[in-house]
């Protein structure tokens, strides 16, 4: 295990060393004198394992790492890419581009439906760490993936393109900017996203509190599939209770803040730029809610919803913020 610049830079750091969980990979620490820690492994596809407050776990880590490499079960802070949540039918299209994404394909998972689920890079092995810095201010990681005709998945989303990840922590704040840039003469749908799970496992679940402003609530089909029509609804304000979240929401402003907290701590996320669509994720049957920033809509590509895409040589960026909280009793 090797530290960066924990004292040289005002308490900033960063630690490399294997992962507890697969040694095999490097486990890469950003460390904040404030007390947050902020763990990633970007040989499994850039998964944020752990984020801590005066050494407390906030993610909701479910199964771990492990889990998530051998069937793509999501925990932590896991990038959904290059399309996020489900899709409905193996055909998909763009443009003139076509293309299949079946259950048994190289890095396809599906959900209980048998729905494709979650993108392409749950545990993929091949991005590339390109900078970890630490200054007076932040601790910094950024890596990139070239998803292109190499990757053994390529065919179930058949556009190059590079995703770069810039991982920030400054103060109690995690930065994530997520950058995509179309590599080749095809243009890009930009329809990834990111499910972060948090949890307060001193505090029972139903006293934990949700506050998000969203309001535009896409209906879903019964397999959790947006039917296209949306309705007005109220924002989610308090306790839990035994409320249960799976929505999706869409006309997300920039700079819209979600809250969530148990007894002693509490994160907030902080819809920066570049994610009009949220969902929110709080089951019942676990104690944990993610709060999920979105480029694009569930099953994307069905023709439901207006599509971004990046134009050959353009970059898009979309950033959102996670920041720790200590609350006083």
């Amino acid at each position: 295990m090797s530290e960066i610049g924990s004292r040289a830079h005002g308490g900033y750091g960063v630690r490399r060393g294997p992962d507890p969980e697969a040694p095999d990979l490097e486990r890469i620490t950003l460390v904040s004198p404030e007390g947050i820690e902020v763990a990633f492994v970007p040989r499994a596809g850039m998964v944020g394992t752990s984020m801590t407050l005066d050494g407390v776990q906030l993610l909701g880590r479910r199964g771990g790492l492990l889990p998530y490499l051998e069937h793509g079960a999501t925990f932590g802070i896991p990038l959904l890419a290059p399309w996020a949540n489900r899709l409905l039918v193996p055909e998909q299209s763009v443009g003139a581009t076509s293309w299949t994404v079946r259950a048994g394909d190289p890095g396809v998972h599906v959900d209980g439906n048998g729905l494709p689920i979650h993108g392409l890079v749950a545990g993929l092995d091949a991005f590339e760490v390109e900078e970890v810095t630490v200054d007076g201010d932040r601790a910094c990681l950024r890596a990139r993936l070239r998803f292109g005709p190499h990757l053994d998945r390529f065919p179930s989303f058949p556009v190059a393109h590079d995703l770069v990840v810039e991982a920030e922590l400054w103060g109690m704040t995690l930065t994530l900017r997520t950058s995509l840039t179309a590599t080749s003469a095809t243009a890009v749908p930009v329809t990834f996203g990111w499910h972060p799970y948090v949890a307060f496992p001193d505090t029972e679940r139903a006293a934990w509190t949700l506050d998000a402003p969203f309001t535009r609530r896409a209906l879903l089909s019964e397999v959790f599939v947006p039917t296209g029509e949306v309705v007005d609804t109220v924002a989610a304000s308090g306790a839990l209770g035994t409320t249960a979240y799976d929505d999706v929401f869409v006309e997300v402003r920039p700079s819209s803040i979600v809250r969530v907290g148990g007894a002693q701590r509490a994160v907030t996320f902080d819809y920066v730029g570049g994610y009009p669509v949220a969902v929110l994720y709080a089951p019942l049957s676990h104690d944990l809610v993610a709060v999920e920033p979105m480029t694009a809509p569930t099953d994307p590509f069905s023709g439901r919803w207006p599509l971004r895409t990046a134009q050959p040589g353009e970059t898009v960026t979309a950033v959102f913020d996670m920041t720790a909280h200590r609350l006083t009793t």
